[in-house]
This record gives structure tokens, sequence and C-alpha cells, in this order.
């Protein structure tokens, strides 16, 4: 059987090539399209990628030294190539192309190692770091200070504190261990940040309907406040809000999907049946026609914000409120059975799906909970969450938001509990 190894050296060489030429086709084509003449291109960017494989390979037989004056030379050129473009130009340029030709030394190095895969995976990452310059450029434009306070400040809590917490349980129940509990938190505002920062990268412009599912995707509570009150100002947008406010509460069924996957697996497939179900009555819901729709769909108001879901008092809030929930579920469980955790699920759900489908999952996962008893109090904390979306929207909204809104919550209401009931009972 023929195998990468009966190869050996010239297939590392010849992905070294590709790697330098992925990296060189980004660089070249951004010379092209600003007009720009740059010290490297396509060619270049390979020869170097293989400059540094050929290197790694002669240090077997001559020691690093040979690497060492290869990467010396790569880096006298750079700089000879940098000066050159400062006194053409006499102005300040940026040093992009010139840090991405070091890196690309390095790949070429690394690929001849234990993981050449490492090289390509940095090697795409780098090129689309240079290719997305432009989106980087104006989101970063886009951000407030208070966004890069509150991220840079989670981000803070994340790496440092977290890997300090104690990773065991200090509670009698052994319940409440601090580490997993804060990695929850992470997990969660992670997946909302993503939402966050799309919306910034994409801008307002996109139209409702996206803000509707990258609202829904940070937060699905806040993106039905915000809609619904937008409403009431704007009557003539009402049927476009509507269909973001559904829009948004039905990605919340594949972000709470992604969760029970990232916690334990198989609570999943207890609620798959009934959540597919539930979106595709929010998506019949939200596209169905209407009377007097717009044709063309404007763009969202600017008055539409989300709040930035990395803030730490929020991160803490929902900490304390995980850990409470966990305590609530096992002391449900123990003295009054499932149905006190179906009931603790109904209630929490009425405020946030999040925590209850963690706690539940992460007890389904050390074998405290039954698989079915945690889908099923999922499946009850999302209908009872999609209730409060409509009536928020029923109490916050206008008239003209209130209609489509509610007809959407009471079809997937109602397909969520018809379809979770035959697959609960039939299981």
């Amino acid at each position: 059987m023929v195998s990468l190894s009966d190869f050996e050296p010239w297939w590392r060489f010849g992905f070294a090539l590709l790697i330098g030429a992925l990296i060189g086709l980004e660089r070249e084509f951004h010379q092209q399209r600003a007009e720009a003449q740059d010290f490297a291109g396509i060619r270049t960017f390979s020869l170097i990628a293989l400059l540094g494989s050929v290197s790694a390979f002669l240090a077997e037989d001559f020691g690093i030294a040979l690497g060492a004056v290869a990467l010396a030379g790569l880096i006298l050129l750079t700089t000879a190539s940098y000066a050159g473009t400062l006194l053409r130009k006499q102005t300040e340029s940026g040093i992009t192309t010139e840090v991405a030709a070091l890196l690309t030394f390095l790949f070429g190095v690394l690929v001849m190692g234990e993981h050449p895969l490492i090289a390509a995976a940095l090697a795409v990452v780098l090129s689309l770091l240079l290719a997305l310059k432009g989106r980087l450029h104006g989101f970063i434009r886009n951000m407030s200070s208070e966004d890069i306070h509150l991220t840079l400040q989670f981000a803070l809590v994340a790496a440092v504190v977290l890997p300090l917490l104690p990773n065991r349980a200090i509670d009698p129940l052994g319940l409440f261990n601090p580490f997993q509990v804060w990695l929850m938190v992470v997990i969660v505002s992670g997946i909302g940040f993503s939402g966050y920062v799309l919306m910034k990268l994409l801008g307002p412009s996109r139209g409702v309907g996206l803000m509707g599912i990258l609202g829904g995707l940070a937060s699905s509570t806040a993106t039905t406040i915000s809609f619904s009150s937008a409403s009431r100002e704007y009557p003539d947008m009402a049927h476009h809000y509507a269909r973001a406010v559904i829009l948004a509460s039905t990605v919340m069924l594949p972000r709470v999907l992604l969760l029970i996957l990232v916690i334990h697996p198989p609570v999943a497939g207890k609620v798959l049946i009934p959540f597919a179900a539930m979106l595709l009555a929010g998506l019949v819901a939200a596209f169905a026609p209407q009377k007097s729709v717009q044709r063309e769909e404007p763009a969202v108001h600017p008055e539409f914000k989300i709040a930035n879901p990395l803030k730490l008092s929020t991160a803490i809030k929902f900490g304390i409120l995980f850990a409470v929930v966990l305590v609530a579920v096992e002391y449900a469980q123990e003295f009054t059975g499932p149905t006190g955790v179906y009931l603790t699920g109904f209630l929490t759900g009425l405020t946030d799906v999040d925590a209850i489908t963690l706690s539940v999952t992460r007890l389904a996962g050390r074998g405290q909970l039954l698989p079915d008893v945690a889908g099923a109090t999922v499946l009850i904390a999302v209908l009872a969450n999609t209730l409060t979306k409509g009536l928020i929207s029923y109490f916050s909204g206008s008239p003209g938001l209130r209609g489509p809104v509610l007809r959407a919550v009471f079809l997937m209401i109602l397909a969520g509990a018809v379809s979770g009931g035959l697959v609960f009972f039939l299981s």
C-alpha cells in the first residue's frame, strides 16, 4: 500500500510550495487591486516557503546554523525591500508583506517536522487575515471604546482567571465546580459574541432579516425587545421587524442544540425532532406571504442595537444563575423526581434558556439525570422562552408586529409540543 512515507521528502517540499503559493496568491491579488508593486508575489512566497523547508531538511546534516543563516538573509532582504519602499514613496508604509514572508519561511520549516498540517492551518489563517484587511479595519472603526474595553476585560477573565479556578467540586453535593461553571459562561458568551461580531462586520445595511438572525445568535430575547420597541416608533416597518423577531426566535433552536452538542451529545438526539419541527414552523411563519408587504426590504434603523454579550457583569450574573439552576435541578430531581425538574425548566426558561440547558445537559453527562428527562426539560424551557417572546411582542410591539409574531409563536409551540410529546411518549 502506497503511503506518504514512500515519497519522503519530496511531498514535504511540494507541500511547502503549495503553502507559499497560497499566501503569495493573496499578496499578488492585493497588489493588483491596489495597483501597487510589492517585493513578493506568488512565486517569491513559494520560494520562501521552499527555502524554509530545505533549510530544515539540511539541518539534519549541517546543523541549525545553516537555517539561521538562511533566515538572517531573508530578514536582510525584507529589510532592504522595506527601506527601498520608504525611499520611493517618502511616506510611512506597513510591514504586513514582510512579516508574512518571515512567517512563510517558518511554515516551510514546520512542514519538515512532525506536524505539517499545523503549517497548512496557520497558512490558511494568515491568508484569511491578509484577505480580510478591509473588513477587519471596518470592524475596528465601527467598534466603540466600550466594545474594546469590555472585550479586553472579558478576554482577561477568560484567559487568565479561568485557568486559575479550581477544577473540582467545592460543595457537599459535588455540583459546584468553579472551573466548569465559568467554562459554561465562556462558551455561552463566545457564541453570543460571534453573532455580535458578525453584526459589526456586515453592518446594518444588510437588512432587518439578517440582523434578526445575528441578533438571535447574540441574544434572541434582547433582539425581540429591541425590534418590538422599534415597531412602535416605526409602524410602517412592523412587518419587517416581525420577521426579524421570528427569525431571532428560530435561531435560538440551533444555538441551544450547539450547546448540547458541546456538553453531552446524546441529549441532542432527544430534542432533534421537536427542534426541527419548531424550526420549520418558524421559517414558514417568517416567510409566509403577508398583506401590504413592501417588495424591497429597507435597511435596519440605526436605533437598533444589541449590547455587547461579553459584558463582565452579564457574564457573572449568568454564572450565578447557572450555579443556582444546577443546584435547583439536583434538588428537584432528588425530592420531587422528573416533575420537579420539568417545573424548574419551565420557570427558568421563561427568562433564560441557556442556564437550564447547560445544567440538565451537564447532569445527564455525569449520569445524575436521565437523557430523556434532560431532553424533555430543555424542550420545556425552549417552549417557555418562545412564549416569553410572544408576550414581549404583544405588550411592547405595535399592532402590525403582534399578529405575525403571535401566529409564529403559536405555530412553533404547537409544533414543538406535539412532536416532543410523540418523541418522548414513544421513547
